[in-house]
């Protein structure tokens, strides 16, 4: 089988999902699929993740940023506000008080400007900001096929530029395409637009994905409603862990009296917010004291305030983000990994892919966030940890580890290798190739019907 992988993220941007994308490129090569990948040079993402295939199969092109003129909006906007007296101010008060209506101006034509960007931000960035990357990914393919034709396209999003160029690529080359949905578009919850906008947005993925031959996506809640809404092939593919990047630990854990909480990843305002953990740990009293809580990559601006607030700022240090393998390595020594995710039921069938890595290094993790949703079932199904929004439980919980640390030498006990069981990239990939084969075998039964194996 040929399959020509579309993705605008891939190694070496360091991202979660040029992860996934690469991790499959390594699967498929090393299972004799003939692959190409065609991506984006990404200029704004760290190059730390290794390339697992022959560079000479991934074509890397330019792209257009589409966002150029807003940057020239804004300096001129900033330019025209710094320059324009402000009332009070003194200058121009003794040409007869010209300074406040400058000043008004100023302000006027900030509003307009604004007023502009806006609606320039939203009839441009169709279906996203990386709208750009269209005819240069479609001209990369292209090349890429003058003497190989794939026999399926797959195309991983977002951003979901890569569906356009997708759904071009297969009608131009009479090849079915396959759109893997790692994050919903239209349907977004994350996303707040105009409702013209919105609309403009559910009729082009309708438009787009209606034309592929089957869906994938992360959990089962989004194959429940990506089936419902297009009566197409769905499978769940979860992203998983890879064995090769997770190896069973061959050594105990370091002791210490302290109790590490680790989280790696960035943060959303008021929708991944570590707030029900610093007000637990503002609950423990002295033993607050033995509980040290590091973020990696995040926004200190989302970190501290809200600890702040619970009075455990001195708890609490943010760290520069890492390269994938140190931040693997960092998770491997912490006692604890925090998931953030929203509470909130819009947030159902959010799995993050960091999630799987906790797995992978098989410590306990602390949930917050949607509590009847995939990641706290896993969690619970396989005893690998606690999930909660009540600082007194979680509270509670952060006693219990003390306590067994305290019993055990200074050491937190890891997960038993059987809770990451059926979960890693090479079962879930397994499952891909099967259903893509089955994609283009559309007569073979059950193509509708995948969802994940449990071992």
């Amino acid at each position: 089988m040929k399959v020509l992988i579309l993705s605008w993220y891939f190694p070496p941007s360091n991202t979660i999902g040029a992860i996934r994308v690469g991790k499959l490129a390594k699967y498929l090569m090393r299972h004799d699929i003939d692959v190409r990948v065609v991506t984006a040079r990404e200029p704004d993402l760290a190059k730390t993740l290794p390339l697992e295939i022959p560079p000479e199969r991934v074509t890397y092109t330019r792209a257009v940023d589409v966002n150029r003129p807003i940057d020239v909006i804004g300096n001129l906007r900033n330019r025209l506000l710094r320059r324009t007296p402000t009332p009070g101010s003194g200058a121009g008060v003794g040409a007869g008080g010209g300074g406040g209506a400058g000043a008004g101006r100023a302000s006027l034509v900030g509003r307009v400007l604004s007023t502009v960007s806006d609606f320039y931000l939203n009839l441009s960035n169709l279906p996203d900001r990386y709208v750009g990357w269209l005819p240069w990914a479609v001209l990369g393919a292209k090349r890429v096929c003058r003497d190989w034709k794939p026999d399926l396209i797959y195309v991983t999003g977002p951003p979901f530029t890569a569906f356009l160029a997708g759904h071009h690529l297969s009608g131009a080359l009479g090849v079915p395409w396959i759109a893997e949905f790692r994050d919903r578009w239209a349907d977004d919850p994350y996303f707040e637009a105009p409702d013209w906008r919105m609309a403009l947005l559910d009729r082009m993925e309708r438009r787009v994905a209606g034309t592929a031959s089957g869906i994938v996506t992360v959990s089962e809640p989004w194959t429940t409603f990506y089936r419902a809404k297009y009566g197409k092939p769905v499978a769940t593919i979860y992203n998983g862990y890879d064995p090769q990047d997770f190896p069973l630990p061959t050594r105990e854990h370091p002791a210490s009296a302290d109790l590490t909480i680790t989280y790696a990843g960035v943060l959303y305002s008021g929708r991944r917010d570590p707030s029900a953990l610093f007000q637990a740990l503002a609950l423990l009293g002295d033993e607050r004291s033995r509980v040290r809580i590091d973020f990696y990559g995040s926004d200190p601006g989302l970190v501290f305030p809200p600890a702040e607030r619970a009075g455990v700022a001195d708890r609490v240090t943010v760290h520069p983000a890492v390269p994938y393998k140190r931040s693997l390595e960092i998770q491997r020594q912490s006692d604890v990994l925090l998931l953030l995710q929203w509470n909130n039921p819009r947030e159902q069938g959010n799995v993050p892919a960091k999630l799987f890595e906790y797995f992978g290094v098989l410590r306990p993790i602390l949930g917050i966030g949607l509590e009847d949703g995939v990641p706290a079932r896993l969690i619970r199904e396989r005893d690998a940890g606690f999930f909660s929004n009540d600082p007194h439980a979680i509270a509670d919980q952060i006693r219990r580890w003390l306590a067994a640390k305290d019993a055990n030498g200074g050491r937190l006990e890891g997960l038993p290798p059987t809770a990451r069981e059926g979960l890693s990239r090479d079962i879930q990939f397994e499952r891909l190739l099967d259903f893509c084969v089955k994609v283009l075998q559309p007569a073979t039964p059950d193509c509708a019907t995948q969802t994940p194996r449990d071992a």
